[in-house]
């Protein structure tokens, strides 16, 4: 059976599926406007010409968990290799939104080109990258074809192999088995992830385990002067407790309010602030809460704590503050983890030293979630009852929170390392 034929014959018919919903995107929301154009291949001339004759490493994240993901690895490419260009793809827009507002040391940012041949050919023509780092795992078999024939190294770092993309995998073992070929080096961040990957036909020679880089991200650390910011900026007072719900999915915004309305009448001081891990359910979301007896208010209508009414809850309606709004919160919740999304990263809470609840579906963060229930820094809920009782035992008992905190901190401290290991295989192709 021919690999690449079928892969472009299924990728055309896919695409003319999809093209009628994104022009009716472009015309009634200006939506995937600019993407579309850089998808295509048709990138600023100034940005071709800025990278030009340069040293590139181009780095490609996915969306916002692979954007930061990426911080550590980041910063110390551009300490060892101060002359290289660091060019960084996205695919999604609230990835390129936080890779333009997060990253530092990066040299371009773009929205990754579609894998059409004759757009893939453009693209690397016009990039000439040394050297093309993937980030966990996204797999476009044209542009990895095209990158060997140029002779361009290719490498997965933080890469991770789910349960249900190791069944993909080996239902159609003959078709990865020869996209695997092009990429130089699997760097993994398990070695179950390892063994999934090198289950799936890739030479064990080009497999290395080196840990998971989300151990690495740089949090910032939040001083009590910009916590109080950030309450104010919400419209909340200093003596409220807060909940802080991030990244939730459809279906998980009802089961965080009535969780939420549950306790609340044990402790009146709580307050939530709800974050939709997807900007197109702002809108939804506050539909649901204006369904309930709740006064609520968005992040974006700026609140103030001088306005007259107490609010019950924050709709975090905004990108790239869900990080940050985590270190106000007394109780954490991670989204994605109660419908099968498969989780979060549940490590941005524990950077602030937060004991994180999350569902019972976590199978894309299975090492993460193991390590932190292991640690009891992560509470891990079957069911809404189970979410209930937890909640309450942690509010009723500060003493508990606090020490859940440091021992979720701790799993982070005890985990770093992946970086450099990483580095070190960046350096040989270097």
């Amino acid at each position: 059976m021919k690999t690449y034929p079928l892969y472009n014959l299924v990728l055309i018919l896919g695409s003319i599926l999809v093209l009628p919903f994104y022009l009716f995107k472009m015309i009634a929301t200006g939506k995937y406007r600019r993407s579309l154009l850089q998808r295509l291949g048709f990138l600023p001339g100034k940005l071709v010409e800025d990278l030009s004759g340069e040293t590139v490493v181009w780095i490609h994240a996915v969306s916002v968990g692979e954007v930061l993901s990426s911080l550590s690895l980041i910063g110390m490419i551009k300490e060892k290799h101060p002359t290289a260009k660091i060019l960084v793809s996205t695919v999604t827009e609230t990835g390129n939104y936080t890779a333009n507002s997060r990253l530092t040391g990066v040299d371009a940012v773009i929205f990754f080109p579609l894998d059409y041949t004759w757009v893939v050919k453009r693209v690397i023509r016009a990039i000439n990258p040394r050297l093309f780092i993937l980030v966990e795992t996204d797999i476009w078999p044209n542009f990895l074809r095209e990158l060997r024939r140029r002779k361009v190294p290719s490498m997965i770092v933080n890469g991770r192999v789910s349960p249900r993309s190791y069944r993909r995998y080996t239902w159609f073992k003959w078709f990865f088995k020869v996209i695997f070929q092009n990429i130089s080096v699997f760097s993994m961040q398990s070695n179950v992830d390892s063994d999934r990957i090198t289950g799936v036909g890739t030479d064990r020679s080009r497999v290395v385990t080196t840990g998971n880089l989300k151990f690495d991200q740089e949090v910032p650390e939040i001083s009590d002067a910009e916590k109080m910011r950030i309450l104010n900026s919400m419209g909340l007072k200093p003596t409220c407790k807060v909940f802080v719900a991030g990244s939730t999915h459809s279906g998980e915004e009802e089961i965080v309010l009535d969780v939420f309305e549950d306790i609340r009448t044990e402790c009146p001081d709580l307050v939530l602030i709800l974050a939709p891990r997807n900007p197109e359910r702002f809108v939804e979301v506050g539909n649901i809460l204006s369904k309930r007896s709740l006064i609520w208010v968005k992040r974006t209508d700026h609140p103030t704590p001088a306005d007259p009414e107490d609010r019950d809850v924050v709709l975090l309606d905004t990108i790239g503050e869900l990080c940050r709004t985590y270190s106000i919160g007394c109780l954490v919740f991670v989204g994605g983890s109660f419908v099968k999304v498969g989780g979060h990263n549940l490590l941005e809470p524990a950077a602030y030293k937060k004991a994180v609840i999350f569902g019972p579906h976590m199978h894309n963060f299975l090492e993460i979630s193991g390590v932190l229930k292991d640690s009891g820094g992560g509470i891990q809920v079957r069911d809404k009852d189970e979410f209930i009782l937890q909640t309450r035992r942690l509010l009723n008992d500060p003493s508990l929170l606090k020490d859940l905190g440091e021992a979720a901190y701790g799993v982070i401290r005890k985990n770093q390392g992946a970086t450099l290991r990483n580095m070190e295989i960046i350096d040989r192709f270097m």
